[in-house]
């Protein structure tokens, strides 16, 4: 790694030539405000089956007063164990939706989406960045992770590893290690309850460490990223399941394989391809700064995302306040403080065109996407009919029918790959329905699958309820 260049004393402490990054709180505060109508925009439609089993799942927990220990929910896996990786996570979306149905639960998920935001600001600042190429980076990286800011436990790996990025450059920085070890064992045991995702922090930590140890400077200091692997694993330990987490999380990749965000990297794609060159872009600058931590958070996560692309906006995001720091230094600056009008105006049509869309939609906040999930198709379902679904279509029954048991939903790790697939065959229409359908008395599936037009034609099933994103069929 050669000498360490770590300065984590934030942008307050320098001037360069082209701007003083001497700011002040102001301009951070403003660049962070402007980042919050895109938490609005994504939290104004659910558009995640996952989200809506949550809640339900957070209600029958805080109802019950314990975790479930089988599937309650399905009538094909009904009594077979059911390993929760987000339990508090679902106690927290359910204490929302008590509160204030899913508006409240959007609401939190907005919450968590500026905290990343907020986060994303202050490890900029950390790296000496200034607040004018922190905002262009966080206004022209949102748009890209947009997909990825939905309502889902996800949401706090992806405040966790920013927030693990900061902890870990000042336990290297030699600043107060026991405190910084203790916020890293407590933000893991928060983590890994909220989401059974905290082990990715083992690997950052060790990662770092070894790269610590190449380096002259920070040598030394190497050791203590090594105990904060330890911490964050012996944190990740205090969760309901223990030691059991190790075989979840081989189990939930290994039944996941046909879900395309487990999916390896695809190069043909081009949003999957733009988003692993900025992690890649920021992965050499972090290499030129001699940065170990954030090389390592950088490197982990390259490799994660080409495994699974659901690690793609890890990498991005821990890219981003690495992008800003380097836009923060020399010509760059310069350029971009000699155009600050000019990136002012295009700042204020933006974010005018984003305040639109979001005030627009403010309405709907919360409600389920209208062009994913049907309303009076689920609310047409017969009171205890045993239903055969689309895959996605399950959580939403799950949440709104909780006298309707289904057939599939998206807890793969439940059902397993093969159920999911044979799923798949029977709502296509590759599969005889009265194969496929045996003990099912409600159907209710995408219009143009070719199960639908299978039972359209079948004297045995009636149409009783279509819009755009459902049919529902009963059996006669």
């Amino acid at each position: 790694m050669g000498e360490a260049r770590i300065d984590t004393r934030g942008s307050g402490s320098r001037r360069t030539a082209g701007g003083d990054l001497k700011a002040g709180l102001r301009p951070w505060i403003l660049a962070w405000l402007a980042f919050l109508p895109y938490a609005i925009i994504r939290s104004e439609n659910l558009a995640e089956s996952d989200t809506f089993w949550q809640v339900r799942t957070g209600l029958w927990t805080m109802t019950e007063g314990r975790l479930p220990l089988v599937d309650p929910f399905s009538w094909t896996a009904a009594g077979k164990p059911w390993t929760l990786n987000s339990w508090a996570f679902n106690v927290l979306v359910g204490l929302g939706y008590e509160a204030a149905g899913l508006a409240g639960v959007a609401f939190i998920a907005a919450c968590l989406v500026a905290a990343i935001g907020g986060l994303l600001l202050y490890l900029a600042r950390e790296l000496g960045a200034a607040p004018l190429p922190s905002a262009v980076v966080l206004l022209a990286g949102a748009p890209l992770l947009m997909l990825y800011l939905s309502a889902r436990p996800q949401l706090v790996d992806y405040v966790s590893v920013l927030a693990l990025a900061v902890l870990l450059r000042r336990l290297l920085d030699g600043r107060r290690p026991g405190w910084l070890l203790l916020a890293v064992g407590v933000l893991t045991v928060l983590w890994v309850n909220l989401h059974a995702a905290a082990l990715l922090g083992v690997a950052i930590a060790g990662t770092s460490g070894l790269l610590a140890l190449l380096g002259t400077r920070t040598r030394r200091r190497a050791g203590w990223l090594f105990a904060a692997a330890v911490v964050i694993f012996i944190g990740a330990m205090v969760n309901p399941y223990g030691t059991g987490l190790l075989a979840q999380t081989v189990q939930v990749k290994a039944e996941s394989a046909d879900i395309t965000e487990w999916q390896a990297l695809n190069p043909a794609d081009p949003l999957q391809l733009v988003l692993f060159a900025i992690g890649l872009l920021g992965l050499a600058i972090a290499a030129k700064r001699r940065d170990p931590v954030l090389c390592g958070a950088l490197a982990v996560s390259a490799a994660g995302s080409v495994a699974a692309m659901r690690i793609l906006p890890i990498l991005v995001l821990l890219a981003l306040p690495v992008l800003a720091a380097a836009m923060s230094r020399g010509a760059v600056l310069r350029y971009l403080c000699s155009r600050s009008r000019m990136i002012s105006t295009g700042a204020v049509v933006l974010l005018s065109f984003v305040f639109g869309a979001a005030l627009i939609n403010f309405p709907y906040f919360g409600r389920p996407d209208p062009t994913h999930f049907p309303d009076a198709a689920v609310k047409a379902i017969p009171s205890g009919c045993t239903l055969f679904n689309d895959y996605r279509l399950g959580g939403l029954v799950i949440l709104q029918r909780p006298d309707v048991r289904v057939s599939i939903d998206s807890r793969n790790d439940l059902y397993g790959a093969d159920a999911v697939r044979q799923s798949a065959r029977v709502a296509t229409g590759r599969v005889d329905p009265d194969q496929g359908l045996a003990g099912a008395g409600c159907v209710l599936v995408h219009p143009d699958g070719g199960l639908a037009q299978r039972l359209r034609n079948s004297p045995e099933w009636k149409l009783t309820s279509a819009e755009p994103a459902a049919v529902l069929f009963v059996r006669r």
